[in-house]
């Protein structure tokens, strides 16, 4: 890859959100967040043509060069053979790594949660070791969380209000789509949303600490994805893998800048 170039631009494309950041050797300039929606082709084209924008504005000479459209692409996600201008295309994997290594140099696990998967990554100098990733059941993956909450119509900005009670009712299936008739069932006896989305939290917990057993867990621990600024989640992830679980700023957009930094610096 063009190691020369001025800006590269990296695009993870997921199944719930479409995030992009804009990266020189000085850092991230600019940052593009979209909902993915059903068409994951168009949602990468209005997170390109945010940060193309964004150079222009930030890189008047660039521009004028002409530079702006010929910036190297890197696309990493579910969606990305979407990013259908990409120069190149990485996988998620080892996207969050380079890219939580960049972010937190010397974190040594990556827990990522995104909608369809989540993945628990071992990581040395922002290099794979190893991972395990659960990609069968949604049970564990943001997609869960967000359709527990959508049957409360609740958002994920209301998640952490809700932990912050610190109620928990204890889930029994380990299957996302028997918890949500047993979801539906607790409601019947009386049991508070916050009861049921604590019970949520710590099934997600347990779900990753059995991945983390297969990677072996070593601190430090960081969490990126959709769910990186849920410290609900981060506390809960903490409790049952009995390591803290540290926040990372700009977490949730660290595939898109992982990807930037293979292609780029």
């Amino acid at each position: 890859m063009d190691g020369e170039a001025e800006y590269v631009i990296g695009i993870d494309c997921g199944s719930t959100l479409c995030k992009g950041v804009l990266l020189n050797r000085h850092g991230v300039a600019a940052f593009s967040l979209q909902p993915t929606g059903w068409n994951l082709q168009e949602s990468a084209a209005r997170v390109l043509a945010n940060l193309r924008g964004n150079a222009a504005d930030i890189a008047p000479n660039t521009a004028d060069n002409d530079m702006v459209g010929n910036m190297p692409i890197i696309a990493t996600g579910y969606g990305r053979d979407m990013a259908t201008e990409k120069t190149k295309a990485v996988t998620e994997i080892s996207a969050h790594a380079r890219g939580a290594e960049y972010l937190m140099p010397g974190v040594r696990t990556v827990i990522d949660i995104g909608g369809q998967d989540c993945k628990v990554i071992a990581v040395e100098n922002g290099r794979v070791l190893s991972f395990q990733m659960n990609d069968k059941c949604a049970a564990g993956t943001g997609r869960f969380v967000q359709m527990v909450l959508e049957r409360f119509n609740a958002d994920i900005n209301l998640m952490d209000t809700l932990l912050a009670a610190e109620k928990i009712i204890q889930l029994n299936s380990t299957c996302a789509v028997f918890a949500e008739s047993e979801i539906i069932g607790l409601l019947a006896k009386g049991y508070s949303r916050e009861e049921i989305v604590g019970g949520v939290a710590l099934s997600m917990a347990v779900k990753i600490s059995s991945l983390s057993a297969r990677v072996g867990l070593r601190p430090p621990v960081v969490l990126t994805g959709g769910l990186a600024e849920s410290s609900g989640i981060r506390k809960a992830l903490s409790q049952v893998l009995k390591v803290e679980v540290q926040f990372l700023p700009q977490g949730i957009y660290a595939g898109a800048i992982g990807a930037a930094c293979i292609g780029g610096f």
